[in-house]
């Protein structure tokens, strides 16, 4: 009699476990259809496509790039914003400070980047849905 029931008992503990790793299965292929879908975040960038820079000197040319763009972004910003795009007025200004004019130049960059990011999320997602 406990021979029997020690089999029924063993049977219903492999169907459980059967049950169980299909179900783990199925989960598995809801989990990969649902990675597949392709999503703003998961696109490959590559950043030589959008600087400049000739093969084997890239480390230079993204060291300059780091020095120089925000500082030309934070002269030309100088210039346009705050002396109103007045020769005189910009002169005037202390631009002997190397690190506070660099430090407006990457504010300006960074925000055009992450703009630049929203507006192309903006643009991934309309895509997608026509």
């Amino acid at each position: 009699m406990q021979n029997k029931h020690d089999e029924s008992s063993q049977r219903d503990k492999n169907l459980r476990y059967l049950s169980d790793l299909e179900n783990a299965r199925k989960y598995q292929q809801r989990q990969k259809k649902r990675r597949k879908q392709e999503s703003f975040t998961s696109q490959n960038v590559n950043v030589t496509s959008y600087i400049l820079a000739p093969e084997g000197y890239e480390k230079v040319m993204f060291a300059l790039y780091f020095i120089l763009v925000p500082y030309l972004a934070g002269l030309l910003f100088l210039f346009l914003f705050i002396a109103k795009g007045n020769m005189g007025g910009f002169l005037v200004l202390d631009l002997t400070r190397f690190f506070i004019v660099w430090a407006i130049g990457y504010e300006v960059v960074a925000s055009s980047i992450l703009l630049a990011i929203f507006v192309s999320a903006i643009k991934f997602y309309t895509k997608k849905e026509q």
